[in-house]
């Protein structure tokens, strides 16, 4: 096989042309760009908000009820339950294998089927949480002295902004106060009627409601039946109909005063002494992080001297910066020790012989690129980090393999012999060092569970 590739140079200069491309097209196009490797949390979480109440009472009327529900669930390792005032949430961690959308079908069926819980709670949420398909890239930060109204709005127009971006696919606003409806009953008006306010609240209980009817098992899978009258908007709840004592059907909105507004503040949000909502910017597995936060600074570049007085954004915890870096670093290396290796084996070697050597280099690379995405492989922080380990290694095999090779020239072979000869008598050494290094690494691919995502990439 050596002496063919040695004797057909033109079947072996295309071997390595068609290496390089198919490199260079799999790094562009099919290889995503990310800060982490992408990962997977095996759980459902549960939140549940329960106004006014204490942490006891939060534990005693919606954690337990909830923990005794899910305690023999199928396929449930863990419960983790947080009670805070005002909310509660819980992480019901899966066992290795287990289905999580089936899971959390069946997490939210027998909560729905709970009919304990008091008056004052909302609707349960249980999701799965987004970490193996949404990563975070940067955070946007928009801060002003305005009203929390005006700041609010603001915000939800550079969100909409940033998403009609074609880089940008997701984005998560946080730091503004919950909304909030408020109904402010005129008495005057409940007494002409016959109404108290108790009969209002009963109203918008029975009014606005959504219940869960379980599920229906099908041949292509699970249904949700559910119905779903949950009043959301300020003409939502001001069209609930209120039946007085003399049997007249009377609008909310024709006793009440019915404002959009936020909750009071439990926390605040500054950011550089100002008052802040921020935005996240995600990335799906696919997406680009580098091409992702060029396009928000593009944006806040263009967009800052159009925004309100006293207005300003900012980009900050940009995540694509650690990446930057190691790329940064990888192609300093490569750079660096192309010359070193050029320099060296062109002053005491033949100059045509350091110069096939250092060709080897990023030939060795764009093989091992090309094969990335066949082993699940992104480029991230941690595969990048084995590329730089595997630099040194690429580096010294390719010295050894020259400088044998014009040891056997200086014995008067010719260069056909020499190369054939000199790349066989180290090929086995060579080989076999490579393999004792991957040996080494195979163990990290093995890790189970949360950090098998990390150590899997170096190997």
């Amino acid at each position: 096989m050596i002496r063919w590739f040695a004797k057909n140079d033109i079947a072996s200069n295309l071997l390595l042309v068609a290496i390089v491309l198919a490199g260079l097209y799999t790094a562009f196009n099919k290889i995503s760009l990310e800060v982490e490797p992408s990962h997977e949390i095996g759980e459902v979480e549960i939140n549940m908000r329960f106004r006014g109440a204490s942490p006891q009472d939060v534990q005693e009327h919606i954690v337990k009820p909830i923990e005794r529900t899910l305690r023999d669930l199928p396929g449930v390792k863990l419960i983790d339950s947080k009670a805070r005032s005002g909310s509660a949430n819980i992480d019901v961690e899966a066992e290795e294998g287990v289905d999580l959308r089936e899971l959390r079908d069946e997490v939210e069926t027998r909560i729905g089927a709970i009919n304990t819980f008091p008056g004052e709670t909302e609707r349960p949420e249980v999701h799965i949480p987004n970490t193996s398909n949404w990563r975070e890239v940067l955070t946007v930060a928009i801060t002003g002295e305005l009203s929390e109204t005006e700041l609010y709005k603001t915000a939800r127009r550079i969100e909409n902004e940033l998403l009609n971006l074609p880089e940008i696919s997701r984005t998560d606003m946080r730091g503004n106060q919950p909304l909030e409806i408020s109904i402010e009953a005129d008495d005057q008006k409940l007494s002409d009627y016959g109404l108290s306010f108790e009969d209002l609240v009963g109203a918008v209980r029975r009014s606005s409601l959504a219940l869960s009817a379980g599920s229906l098992r099908t041949p292509v899978g699970s249904i949700m039946i559910r119905t779903d009258g949950q009043a959301y908007t300020q003409d939502d709840f001001a069209k609930i109909v209120v039946t007085a004592a003399d049997g007249a059907q009377i609008r909310i909105g024709d006793l009440a005063t019915i404002k959009d507004g936020f909750e009071d503040a439990q926390m605040m949000t500054r950011f550089n002494g100002k008052p802040a909502i921020m935005i996240d910017v995600l990335r799906a597995e696919d997406e680009n992080a580098i091409k992702i936060s060029d396009a928000v600074h593009r944006y806040i570049d263009q967009t800052s001297d159009f925004l309100p007085s006293g207005v300003g954004v900012s980009a900050w915890d940009d995540e694509s910066i650690r990446i930057r870096g190691r790329l940064s670093t990888l192609g300093n290396s490569l750079l660096m020790g192309a010359g070193l290796v050029l320099l060296v084996l062109g002053l005491f070697l033949r100059p045509m012989l350091a110069f096939w050597v250092v060709i080897g280099i990023p030939i060795s690379f764009a093989g091992g690129v090309l094969l990335m995405p066949y082993f699940g492989l992104t480029a991230n922080t941690m595969s990048i980090f084995a590329f730089i380990i595997v630099l040194g290694i690429v580096v010294d095999d390719a010295i050894i393999t020259g400088e044998n090779i014009y040891t056997k020239l200086r014995e008067d072979l010719t260069p056909l012999d020499a190369a054939v000869l000199g790349t066989k008598e180290v090929a086995t050494p060579v080989t076999f060092g490579a393999i004792t290094t991957i040996v080494a690494f195979i163990p990290l691919s093995y890790f189970p569970g949360f950090w098998s995502a990390w150590t899997s990439q170096i190997p």
